[in-house]
């Protein structure tokens, strides 16, 4: 996987998308739902890969790897609803202790309430009452999943620091040789746990973060690309251009100009 640690500023975050997701592997402090109205859905939770279909949820609780993924061009029409664990006012137990012995809810155990809370959610501009809604959600989610005790790995602490730091400072020049000087261990021991832990090499790693808060700067403001190719840390608009593109499958510009048909 490609787990970065991801740091959200907003306690309670809904995204609906009109295609499949795309997003690299990460982990973050928050409670991830995610439910599929129309279509396939694709996500890796751990080391285990899973299809989310029409009508089913899959619930992912906080610092657990997750990533959105696409197999072809099948359609696909789902939310998200990012929420800080906070927000629930102590109503739930502990979930950092805990990991869903499976995280997919079917079809036939998601309550019509749930249904009806998720189609208001995304309506609403209220926080109190997309509060509300969240509430209603989690708990009936909660009754369809068996919680097990989370392991604790010290190498998995290792992979979160380095995700950590990562996630911080993507956009400065870094090496790997400056971050093992940063965490005083050697650079072939950062390089092993990229390959067996993260499944990816770090340049690789590094430029998805890059390209992934590119493409928040293109959707949410009207910089120039020369501008954006610098804030996320390329060091050339041609290197931006071609690592954008193999990733996201269009140029920058492209993505610009489409990006409101895949956002609802």
């Amino acid at each position: 996987m490609i787990p970065f640690y991801e740091i959200r500023a907003g306690d309670l975050i809904i995204k609906h998308n009109a295609r499949q997701l795309t997003f690299p592997a990460h982990l973050h402090g928050h409670i991830e739902i995610l439910y599929v109205f129309n279509g396939i859905q694709r996500i890796q939770i751990n080391e285990s890969a899973y299809e989310v279909h029409e009508g089913e949820a899959a619930l992912i609780l906080p610092d657990i790897v997750h990533r959105y993924y696409r197999v072809g061009q099948d359609p696909a029409d789902a939310m998200l609803i990012i929420f800080n664990p906070r927000i629930l006012g102590g109503l739930f137990p502990d979930l950092i202790q805990f990991q869903p012995a499976t995280p997919l809810i079917s079809r036939a155990n998601i309550h019509q309430d749930v249904v009806y809370a998720l189609n208001q959610i995304n309506n609403s501009e209220d926080f109190a009452t997309k509060l509300g809604f969240t509430y209603i959600i989690m708990s009936h989610l909660l009754r369809q999943i068996e919680l097990t005790e989370r392991p604790r790995i010290p190498v998995q602490d290792m992979s979160k620091k380095i995700m950590e730091y990562l996630a911080n400072h993507f956009t400065e020049p870094i090496t790997l040789d400056s971050l093992a000087s940063e965490f005083s261990v050697s650079k072939y021991y950062i390089s092993r746990i990229f390959s067996e832990r993260i499944k990816m090499n770090f340049r690789n790693y590094l430029a998805l973060l890059r390209v992934e808060y590119a493409s928040k700067l293109i959707r949410t403001t009207d910089a120039s690309f020369t501008t954006i190719s610098s804030n996320a840390g390329f060091d050339s608009q041609r290197t931006f251009n071609r690592v954008f593109q193999s990733i996201y499958g269009m140029t920058p510009r492209d993505f610009r100009n489409n990006v409101t048909k895949y956002l609802k």
